[in-house]
């Protein structure tokens, strides 16, 4: 999806505010334009928790960004360097060869965290490497690009424009991390759970559905197709049954019914 093609939406801060990390994540969103990264991980989840008007129970302190590589709009030392000028150094890993992908400043016990990762399956001619460290591949990432919005929020009052995955390339995002990250699942069927409450209609939805995300969904419906699974608990109850069909939804392929 071009910028040209993108959704625009505007999401209004949930009561309390846009509280930390998303000072920081505004600071690096007018340093480094939208159309070089897109924001994933748990501050994806809680705006799209935010515009869904459900509570943003999902804390998080690190800011978790994919560059848009595939397009050219990002290229890893420009990238680089626009995070150390903004006072963040580069943690490099501790054995050769190993992936890297965070950036952090301040304190060493309390610091502030940039992960910067890349989509999986780029062309080899496109995968960037530092010192012979490759960059940390995000599985579902090449399929989330392409279902990207645009997406401005106001931060301590300064309008700020992001690149997000709609909700769509959100639980593909989820659902490859569920299949390959086997040492957090909870957390991957907790964010599904809360995703789904943003599910509008399911059924438009995945028409836009392309290469492995069925398996992605199906896999996230099948752990969480008991409607008494803790996960559902963290979407309020008035919410709750239209979420749970919705992905159950969202996650049949048309033809299969459930």
């Amino acid at each position: 999806m071009t910028s040209v093609e993108r959704a625009e939406w505007t999401i209004q801060a949930p009561a309390g505010g846009w509280a930390t990390p998303w000072p920081q994540a505004a600071e690096l969103a007018n340093a480094i334009p939208s159309e070089q990264w897109t924001l994933v991980g748990g501050l994806m989840v809680q705006l799209h928790a935010a515009k869904a008007g459900v509570p943003l129970n999902r804390p998080t302190l690190d800011i978790d960004i994919v560059l848009h590589i595939e397009t050219g709009a990002a290229v890893l030392n420009e990238v680089k360097k626009q995070l150390e000028e903004l006072g963040y150094a580069l943690r490099w890993p501790l054995k050769d060869g190993d992936p890297l992908h965070r950036f952090t400043r301040g304190p060493e016990r309390t610091p502030q965290i940039v992960d910067v990762m890349i989509a999986d399956h780029l062309a080899p001619s496109q995968f960037p490497t530092l010192k012979g460290h490759p960059v940390f591949q995000v599985p579902g990432a090449t399929s989330a690009l392409r279902k990207t919005v645009n997406c401005t929020i106001e931060v301590d009052g300064v309008s700020t424009r992001l690149s997000l995955p709609n909700v769509l390339g959100a639980l593909v995002l989820k659902g490859a991390a569920f299949i390959s990250d086997r040492n957090d699942t909870q957390r991957h069927l907790d964010d599904a759970a809360i995703l789904a409450s943003a599910i509008g209609n399911p059924i438009v939805e995945r028409v836009d559905l392309t290469g492995s995300d069925p398996v992605r969904l199906e896999r996230l419906s099948e752990a969480l197709a008991d409607p008494q699974h803790p996960s559902w608990l963290l979407v309020p109850e008035d919410r709750r049954a239209r979420a749970h069909k919705a992905l159950m939804t969202i996650a049949t392929r048309p033809g299969n019914p459930r």
